[in-house]
């Protein structure tokens, strides 16, 4: 009995040896360049198998040997890997710096499928939210204007909230329809970029030649437009908001006579023929009356007409957050326009609320309503 109580006591000084010889060490990883928390990030402590991850704010505890030379790797996909000494401290705090080497740049091709821009054979445009997020235009096929080669952006009239045509490569066809394939996350939408807001839109690829819209079929033959909207990032929930007001007014106006002038030119215009003296001096009188229209208040029916200075105000406003499993995007969009023309605007109001969720490893569940408002042609 003795024995054994000795053999106990002998290993309960082993355990508290071995404890005694660890330490508990805590901190927070951070990203270089927006400052933000990165969760997820794993750190191994070098020389053994004892390792953790961040959590979803970025912090982390670890127990280390408790020696001066104890040494903390840190390690996070599209980040540089450090070291970190830990030495005598309790808090360990860093930031990781992006891999610009692994950051390349990528396009959508066929269904959704993204694939390195150096790897690919077909002809591709694009274009990335970052050209598009501070142009204050309510149509984002508007915005496409001039910015992809072999893409022409022709609008049907000039009345806010009027109808735009997009083609590829030219008007040919063989399906009596020239208008291309709009692919928005993977759903084939009939003229998507008229309901999108351009702030919501991450990347528009535009396939261009017959290799990446065979895919698609006859239809593909007119071109492939594909959109991806925003997603949410993981970490900190962050709100923003983009706007823009502003006037528009008509350019240049022509020219037009005063009232004496346009009658006495009509006065020439109508002689030679009885008829014409008879409908003019019906109209204007005789030349002895021309004289009465040098006082005639003018009518400029440009001004009244396409004088007015057309205000218009864009309001986007944006919740983006989520963590390792949910992420979700909402978004809130307002467009108000009047028309230089009387009696023409155009008022829209968007919402767009993106959820990406990781039920496991074999199943991801998504949720995008983008609910839509618009009405034209009614301001006074």
């Amino acid at each position: 009995m003795k024995k054994q109580i000795f053999t106990l006591f002998l290993l309960l000084g082993c355990l508290s040896l071995v404890w005694s010889q660890n330490r508990r060490v805590t901190g927070t990883v951070t990203d270089a360049t927006s400052g933000e928390t990165l969760p997820g990030v794993s750190i191994l402590v070098k020389g053994t198998a004892v390792g953790t991850t961040t959590t979803n704010d970025g912090k982390f505890t670890i127990n280390v040997p408790d020696k001066k030379d104890a040494e903390l790797i840190f390690s996070f996909v599209g980040y540089l890997p450090q070291n970190i000494v830990v030495g005598s401290r309790s808090e360990v705090n860093l930031t990781l710096t992006a891999d610009q080497k692994m950051l390349e740049e990528v396009v959508v091709i066929g269904y959704g499928e993204a694939i390195n821009r150096r790897d690919l054979t077909g002809s591709v445009s694009s274009v990335g939210a970052r050209q598009l997020k501070d142009i204050p235009l309510t149509n984002a096929a508007e915005a496409l204007t001039g910015r992809l080669a072999g893409v022409r952006v022709t609008t049907s009239e000039g009345a806010p909230g009027a109808d735009i045509q997009i083609r590829i490569r030219g008007g040919g066809s063989i399906t009596q329809d020239n208008s291309p394939i709009y692919i928005v996350d993977g759903i084939q939408v009939e003229n998507a970029l008229s309901f999108l807001s351009p702030q919501d839109i991450e990347t528009i690829d535009v396939l261009k030649d017959a290799s990446t819209t065979a895919i698609y079929g006859a239809r593909g033959a007119n071109g492939v437009v594909i959109i991806t909207t925003k997603s949410g990032k993981g970490g900190k929930t962050t709100v923003s908001y983009n706007g823009s007001v502003g006037v528009r007014e008509i350019f240049k106006k022509l020219p037009v006579m005063s009232p004496y002038d346009f009658v006495r030119w009509q006065y020439e215009r109508s002689r030679g023929t009885a008829a014409d003296e008879t409908s003019f001096a019906n109209q204007y009188g005789t030349w002895e009356n021309i004289n009465q229209y040098k006082t005639t208040t003018p009518i400029d029916w440009q001004e009244e007409v396409f004088g007015r200075k057309a205000q218009y105000q864009n309001h986007n406003f944006i919740i983006n957050g989520g963590n390792a499993t949910t992420n979700f995007n909402l978004s809130l969009t307002a467009n108000k326009e009047d028309g230089v023309l009387l009696a023409s605007g155009f008022d829209r109001y968007l919402a767009m609320f993106k959820m990406d969720h990781k039920a496991s490893d074999k199943l991801r569940v998504g949720l995008l309503p983008q609910p839509n408002h618009q009405r034209s042609g009614y301001h006074q």
